[in-house]
This record gives C-alpha cells, structure tokens and sequence, in this order.
C-alpha cells in the first residue's frame, strides 16, 4: 500500500460518498476528517455510523458557516478537502479555511451540464457521451478550474441508475489518481471555457409525468431518465402510474385519435398514441395494487381500446 502523507478532509452524501469514501479508505488516503449530511437528514445516521465504524473522525454540523465549524476544520491542519455530492453550498469561510482548498468530482463533462442533475439531463437531452470532472472548487456551483476529465459513452439503453453506477466507479479512478498525484505536487488548475452550456437542473414535478403530446421516443428518453431514482409517472382511471420501462413502437394512427389514448391491446401489449409513433408500458407500478409488465396491466386492470392515459 503507498504512503499518504497529505492530510484530506472528506465531504459527502450518500450514495456517491459511500463508495468514493470507501475506496479512500481501502487506498490508504489519510482522512483526517469526514463531513456528511446534516442531523435532519434521513441518512445522517447511517452515514454516521459507517463513517465510525472504520474509525474515522466523523465532523458533525448543522451551519456551515458557524464560528465552531471553521475553527474545527483550521485545527486539524488540513492540505485539502475532496467533496463527493453535497447537497449543501459550501461558504468562502470554509473553502478558505483549508490550505489548497476543496476538488470537486461532478459527473459531466463540465462547463456542460453544471447542477444537481447531471444524469438525468444527459439522457433526456439524448446525449452520446458524458463524463466526470474534477476541479476546484470556488464560490460558484461547478465553475472551478478542472483538474482532470475522464469522457464515456452513453448507451441506448443507459438509465439514470446505470449511469449513476458507471460514473461512481470513474470518480473513484480519477480521485485516486489525483490524490495520488498531489503527494508529490499541486494539481491542474485548467479555467473552465465561458458560454452558453446546456445545464442539469433538478427534474421539476411537471416533468416528472409523460405528455403524450411528446414523440414515443422523447417519453422512451424521459423514463430512462428517471429510473430507478424518480421514476417517470402518468395517470390511468385516477390512478397514479410509476413507469419505469417502456417500448417505441412505429404504428401511425389518424390525428383525430387523441394522443394518451389507447389504440391497441392484446394479451402481451398495450399501445398507447403519441404525437408520433406509440408507447407499450412494459414495466410499471400500478398505484399501491401491483409492479408488473403490459400483460399483467391488462389482466388486472383490464383496459378498453379508447381509453385514455393523462
């Protein structure tokens, strides 16, 4: 195992921070401090007690900014601080009080897709690749210099959930190796190009819930984007619909037909009219009665030709 001398503070929420500080601490990096979520948070304790059982220095918090906090930071002597998804915004005074200041691990290629939802953007906006960046961090969100980038494909099946886990394991390489580098030096400092990049803004309520007036293959998009961890929706008879797989399927049908409106049935498959081409909902959760296929919707539930989604 290689010698770490450098004295890193870790900040993070899980998951990202599970497996990123795992991975530190099977490498050997010298954590001399680990901040996680606030008290309020669901996963405070959990986190808490991963963090202890491997006998690091769990830093608890409730305001970033507090007098206490900062001095608690300054007098572990810390070279730097890597944060691994944080939901807080972290204050000058804190970025301040660590000598070569806090990297970042953001999952695109920034300065595109800068924000909180990264995976989800990508493959709504139909991207072909996306990556992970490591840079510095500064007083604004994801727009400190870049350390390093690592770019990788997104596949046409690719899920917010399976592009959260292969991102995780990118994160992981280019920390290691960047750690592993600043035992010996500072690190990049590359400025990030100005203009105008599409961004990762959270997913809204709205757009949570397919509209049939979209193509068949932006709605296909919007529930690989959403699955597993929000999961797309839609209503039937009054009923919530989680979706978490559905089909394209080329079939034309005339305008008059609404679109939402079901326009075919048979034992295995539901079709439903877009604004072009059809949808087949091939995995869903029925509100609290049900998760299944098209065949089991339609045993169930029982649906008519001519009945509508919304």
């Amino acid at each position: 195992m290689k010698e770490y001398k450098k004295r890193i503070l870790f900040v993070g929420m899980p998951d990202m921070a599970f497996v990123c500080l795992e991975a530190c601490y099977q490498e050997g990096i010298n954590i001399v401090g680990v901040m996680g979520p606030k008290p309020t948070h669901h996963m405070y304790k959990p986190f808490k007690e991963f963090v202890e059982n491997k006998k690091l220095n769990f830093i608890p918090f409730t305001d970033l900014k507090s007098p206490e906090l900062i001095n608690t930071i300054k007098k572990l002597n810390i070279d730097m601080a890597v944060v691994c998804s944080f939901n807080y915004k972290i204050p000058e005074e804190l970025l301040n009080a660590v000598k070569d200041g806090f990297i970042n691990l953001h999952p695109s290629l920034l300065p595109e897709y800068r924000g909180p939802n990264p995976y989800s953007r990508v493959i709504m906006n139909n991207e072909k690749e996306t990556g992970v960046t490591l840079h510095h961090m500064s007083k604004e969100f994801d727009k400190g210099d870049i350390i390093l980038q690592f770019r990788c494909p997104i596949e046409k099946d690719e899920t917010m959930g399976t592009l959260f886990n292969k991102t995780n394991d990118i994160c992981i390489q280019l920390l290691l190796s960047a750690l592993e580098e600043y035992e010996k030096r500072p690190l990049p400092s590359i400025p990030q190009i100005e203009g105008n990049y599409p961004k990762a803004d959270n997913i809204e309520d709205r757009e949570m819930f397919l509209d049939y007036n979209k193509p068949a293959h932006e709605l296909e998009r919007l529930v690989r984007a959403l699955n597993p961890f929000i999961l797309a929706a839609t209503y039937f008879r009054r009923t919530l619909v989680k979706v978490m797989k559905v089909s394209v399927v080329k079939k034309h049908f005339s305008s008059d037909i609404p679109n939402g409106t079901i326009v075919s049935i048979d034992n295995n498959q539901i079709l439903i009219k877009t604004a072009q081409d059809c949808i087949s909902l091939d995995v869903i959760q029925f509100g609290s009665y049900f998760v299944g296929n098209g065949h089991d919707f339609i045993n169930f539930v029982k649906p008519e030709k001519g009945e509508r989604f919304y």
